[in-house]
């Protein structure tokens, strides 16, 4: 018997316990007198007082390894190796290092409930909210073993909100620590409205909320009430929360947090507390579970950490090229108007999303007479009437608006204002432009479209002109143009053109994943502080934004042989070499990429046009007459709360602010009376026609034997075999 070693190797953080036998006690005393990294507890066993030492909470700062192999050299040091019995490690790093030194590592749901069992036995509940996942577990005892057993448990998933990383994020951008959010929170008397389910949703509504004048402590507040009702809607899921309820977790030391989570839970304040060893309760777990193991490994030196070299290489991506990328901005000329003051036919699109508003005018042929590219800024109306008012400036003069054509996620919103002929969704609007772009061209019919916007992004396949298969990324904003713009911002480049220049001199690409866009911006801090050149990082994210795509968006449906790269985004170069070197397939930039969804709404209202010959109902360039009024309300369908107005326009309501569709928006979209009025009438009326009297009549009195069916479920959808059947058998 000796001392046995727990390591929880987190994303974010490391910890070790060491769990001795009494005769330890000298060596782990002299361990932490020594060295300041180690602390000495006792725990008292069934067996009697044991020595437990555990260290600091150190950060791993992208080097799991690394950091490993430096708190172990740090322990072999001042423990003689020969009174170390076993080591064994868990956590979302473990199964590497496990793998290295030839031991075993230990699922971190069974290592924090052996913890509890010995530490904390009153509790029944334990949330996690660490680094990068959160976690919940419900505990219970167990007669059979005398120990605490898990009855129900579950974690997040691949997104980081509600986690350590994705608040350290939010607090950076307003300029605070990560420690300082709670006691800064907790001094509010109100709280801002943030979306706690993604970091680029969050970030916009942080924006928004200090432009509507909430004070940080109100946004910080705002901030840790969404990471509560996050935890409760995507961990918890309805489970049971019985108290006592444990918190732990680098997280649970944000006062602001354990307020939120008391009031999402409606628990009173003794209901959920902090315990002391909070950030230990794995290695703590893992270690006592290494020494009840009877089945012991023979571990590797811990020198072999130091010579690793990690599976996964850090540049094995090739240099991005230009080689496939066809640009077709280069081939377009300026619209050039017909010559005196004649009234000009033309069609209006507008294309409305959460962070660029698009308008586009054509003529009759479908040339692009003007475009505009804008800022949402979480304004939809007033954005609209700018652009409104630039082409009433440049071309008012000339114009005679035929149709008006609304598409984007503010689409309803703005065909009332406007006073639209047509609405239409994004997959039909960027198709239509796509095809219109490549026929008058005279180029091969797209078959394929790639869109990535501000927040959102969209796979369209194409056969014959007809959309087959799409895919929208409406939960998750990974990969998107925001995220992108916000590490040039921080890495102090420019998103026009540099951002593509420098990437396309990088000789050797850093891999930074796809995942997450706080897992990738901590990837994109960990190597600024290694020395990774900035050209290096900028082609890592060209990449990223592509492989994000590639597998969250388009989730191995059929790409063809003619993509076109649509959205703000495409005017980013090095995003579409990237997309090239990943395919081997030629990458189509079309012109004006930003707007072709206007374009297409353009031509979908010329169509309109065409076959109705309706007169518009285009109210003009000046909306400041329209009689319209709004109101602020909180969606309650989800965990986001998200903070919604609801437009009146000449009687009519239409709605904005939304992460999704499903309650407010998509309704509208959708005929209220069904074709069929009633399909379960419809079904007894076809089966009484095979029988030839009503179902639930009697049956007759001839002598012959009858079978009865019950009008429910298989039966009844077989019911027409079973009549014929029975018939022709001779019963009724």
């Amino acid at each position: 018997m000796g001392i046995n070693i727990g390591v929880d190797i987190g994303a974010i953080s490391l910890k070790l316990a060491a769990l001795g036998q009494p005769e330890d006690r000298a060596v782990l005393e002299a361990l932490c007198a020594a060295s300041r990294a180690f602390r000495l507890l006792n725990w008292d066993s069934p067996q009697g007082p044991r020595p437990l030492v555990i260290s600091e909470y150190r950060r791993i700062l992208g080097s799991p390894i690394q950091s490993t192999y430096d708190l172990l050299q740090e322990f072999y040091e001042l423990v003689p190796e020969t009174r170390i019995e076993g080591i064994r490690v868990t956590g979302s790093g473990s199964r590497t290092i496990a793998k290295i030194l030839g031991i075993y590592f230990e699922k971190e749901f069974k290592a924090i409930a052996r913890m509890f069992s010995a530490f904390y036995p009153e509790v029944r509940t334990i949330f996690e909210l660490g680094g990068e996942s959160a976690k919940y577990i419900r505990l219970e005892p167990q007669a059979e073993t005398g120990r605490h057993g898990i009855v129900d448990y579950d974690r997040s998933g691949e997104c980081a909100a509600g986690t350590g990383s994705f608040l350290d994020q939010q607090a950076s951008r307003l300029n605070y620590s990560v420690e300082e959010i709670g006691e800064v929170a907790c001094k509010a008397n109100c709280a801002a409205r943030i979306a706690g389910r993604c970091s680029v949703f969050a970030k916009s509504d942080m924006i928004h909320a200090q432009q509507k004048g909430y004070r940080p402590e109100e946004i910080l507040r705002g901030l840790c009430d969404a990471v509560a009702r996050n935890f409760k809607a995507s961990v918890v899921k309805g489970r049971k929360v019985i108290a006592p309820v444990a918190l732990i977790g680098a997280v649970s030391q944000n006062i602001g947090i354990t307020r939120a989570l008391r009031e999402v839970f409606h628990l009173g304040q003794s209901d959920l507390f902090v315990p002391e060893l909070y950030a230990w309760c794995g290695a703590i777990g893992t270690a006592m579970l290494e020494a009840e193991d009877t089945r012991k490994r023979s571990f590797a030196e811990i020198h072999r950490l130091a010579q690793h070299e990690t599976e996964i290489q850090a540049h094995d991506m090739r240099p991005l090229s230009m080689e496939n990328v066809v640009l077709l901005r280069d081939r377009v000329l300026p619209w050039e108007p017909p010559p005196g003051d004649d009234p000009i036919p033309a069609y209006l699109g507008i294309d409305v999303g959460s962070v660029s508003t698009n308008l586009a005018v054509i003529d009759q042929d479908g040339s692009l007479i003007h475009e505009v590219y804008l800022r949402t800024a979480g304004r939809p109306i007033e954005a609209v009437q700018q652009g409104l008012a630039e082409v009433d400036r440049l071309w008012g003069h000339r114009l005679q608006i035929l149709g008006v054509g609304t598409t984007g996620s503010g689409r309803e919103l703005i065909a009332e204002v406007v006073g639209a002929d047509v609405v239409n969704d994004e997959i039909t609007a960027h198709k239509t432009g796509a095809l219109h772009v490549a026929q008058t061209m005279g180029l091969p019919a797209v078959d394929t479209i790639f869109e990535i916007g501000g927040q959102d992004s969209k796979f369209i396949s194409i056969e014959n002109g007809v959309v087959v298969d799409f895919a929208m990324n409406e939960a998750c904003a990974a990969g998107t143009g925001s995220f992108l713009e916000e590490q040039a911002e921080k890495l102090g480049i420019s998103i026009k053109g540099e951002f593509a220049r420098l990437a396309l001199s990088a000789p050797a690409p850093t891999r930074l994943g796809e995942r997450c866009t706080v897992f990738m911006e901590r990837d994109v801090t960990s190597w600024l502080h290694k020395g990774e050149s900035v050209p290096n990082l900028v082609a890592g994210l060209a990449y990223s934004i592509a492989l994000n795509y590639l597998n969250r968006v388009v989730r191995g449906r059929k790409i063809g042989n003619v993509i076109y790269f649509q959205g703000g985004t495409a005017y980013n170069d090095a995003v579409a070499a990237a997309f090239a070197g990943l395919l081997g397939k030629t990458i189509t930039v079309p012109p004006h990429n930003g707007v072709i969804g206007a374009i297409g709404m353009a031509l979908i209202a010329r169509q309109w046009r065409l076959a109705t010959g309706g007169k518009t109902r285009f109210r003009g360039y000046d909306l400041s007459r329209l009689e319209m009024s709004s109101r602020d309300f909180i969606c309650q369908a989800c965990s986001n709360l998200c903070e919604m107005k609801e437009f009146t326009i000449q009687g009519q309501k239409s709605y904005w602010g939304d992460k999704c569709s499903d309650r407010f928006r998509k309704p509208s979209l959708t005929g209220r009376k069904p074709v069929i009025e009633d399909l379960f009438a419809l079904r007894e009326k076809l089966l009484e026609q095979i029988t030839g009297r009503p179902l639930n009549a009697r049956p007759t009195a001839d002598g012959k034997l009858v079978v009865g069916l019950p009008r429910a479920m298989a039966m009844l959808d077989l019911y027409p075999f079973w009549h014929r059947y029975f018939r022709e058998a001779g019963l009724e």
